[in-house]
């Protein structure tokens, strides 16, 4: 699992020394094979040392990234290399021993880059649309924290709470034991989920958690979920049935479930919006040449897409656009190449422009906006009828 303490590494790293280079391998089994893998990795790799002939780099800098790029190769071509994941993305600098694999649940496009920082766009594209979700379990007594992301799960043995309330007075504690033995309990489950509920507010934030699914037996759950503070209650998306001994395997299962359902509807309300700006001639666009239009007049602010769709389409070699039946560049002028997919352009354009990204599944009725859609930032012309009514003022 990629921590959040990972990503903001990345973010900030800076390469004193040498050069640090980010590839990108598309591993996804379903239309690609072990061959292909290698064959893309290999081509990659003579680009880059290509493009590294080419820098004004020192002896030992050229040569450290030269071990770099014959490690990474060796990485994909090993026998045992069978990734599960759709995607990996190795960051790698010789000089100052920086090397990190990361293994993704999405298809990227392959790529390497050579720079003095890594190259993260695709993969804080891909991080956007995941959420990093606290899992908590809680009985009368006990409590255990999940973190779930992309799939992955790790439980914080350093989540406690406290499970009775302070003693008391003397005098206080004599009467209290007179006190029926259900009245006693309850107080001990009330401050227990008390101080469950603080110290999940505290985690919340030190494991920058997006979102939070409460598992207990009812009524527990729903206590403990009017217990939160209010800034946690908000990005609760789910209060579940689980027990407090349950396995980590199913703790995983059900807290996919929950952010499946919980996409589903952000998905359908997504579309909604689409729809409805679509119809009276609005802010979005819809079918593959009138967002790659949008994309070529950075107009994006958010595009959806269904998963797995693809089309065969141009890419300008110089800035990156993405074409579709075109000759040379709209922003560039320069001839564009062939890509087998031009999807994987778009998305990486769209998170050029600082728009969101979201992959839609099929469930969602996407193929009504064929395919892929777009909120767009303004209408075409709007700006100049908007300068010449201001004009007219004067």
């Amino acid at each position: 699992m990629i921590t959040h303490q990972e990503v903001n590494l990345l973010l900030n790293y800076t390469a004193r020394e040498g050069l640090a280079i980010s590839f990108y391998l598309n591993t996804d089994g379903t239309e690609r094979n072990r061959n292909i893998w290698n064959i893309e990795t290999k081509d990659i790799v003579k680009k880059a040392r290509k493009d590294l002939e080419n820098m004004n780099v020192s002896r030992r800098y050229y040569e450290a990234a030269e071990n770099s790029l014959r490690r990474i190769q060796n990485f994909v071509s090993a026998e045992n290399f069978a990734p599960h994941y759709k995607s990996i993305a190795i960051f790698s600098n010789a000089v100052e021993n920086f090397y990190q694999v990361y293994h993704l649940p999405v298809a990227l496009k392959s790529s390497l880059t050579l720079d003095t920082n890594f190259y993260l766009r695709p993969l804080l594209a891909m991080l956007e649309e995941h959420y990093r979700i606290g899992v908590v379990l809680a009985d009368s007594r006990r409590s255990r924290l999940f973190e779930v992301y992309m799939n992955e799960i790790v439980e914080h043995n350093d989540f406690a709470t406290k499970t009775k309330p302070p003693r008391k007075p003397l005098m206080e504690t004599f009467m209290k034991r007179e006190k029926n033995l259900m009245q006693r309990r309850e107080e001990e489950t009330r401050y227990h989920l008390s101080s469950t509920a603080d110290a999940l507010r505290a985690h919340f934030a030190l494991r920058h958690f997006d979102k939070l699914v409460i598992g207990a037996r009812k009524p527990l759950g729903d206590h403990l979920a009017r217990l939160l503070h209010r800034s946690l209650q908000s990005n609760i998306i789910a209060v579940m049935e689980m027990e407090i001994t349950e396995k980590e395997k199913d703790v995983l299962a059900k807290a996919i479930q929950a952010e499946r359902n919980f996409e589903m509807e952000e998905e359908r309300k997504l579309l909604r919006r689409i729809s409805s700006e679509i119809e009276k001639d609005g802010y979005a666009v819809k079918g593959i040449s009138r967002v790659l239009e949008a994309a070529q007049e950075y107009n994006l602010q958010t595009l959806a897409v269904a998963e797995d769709y693809s089309v065969q389409g141009m890419v300008c070699p110089e800035c990156g656009m993405p074409h579709i039946e075109r000759q040379d560049c709209v922003c560039c002028g320069r001839q564009l190449v062939e890509v087998s997919d031009v999807i994987y352009d778009l998305v990486e354009e769209a998170a050029r422009q600082g728009a969101t990204v979201r992959h839609i599944s099929g469930e969602s009725l996407i193929p009504s906006l064929e395919n892929v859609a777009a909120i767009i930032k303004f209408k075409r012309g709007e700006l100049v009828r908007i300068e010449e009514a201001t004009e007219n003022e004067f």
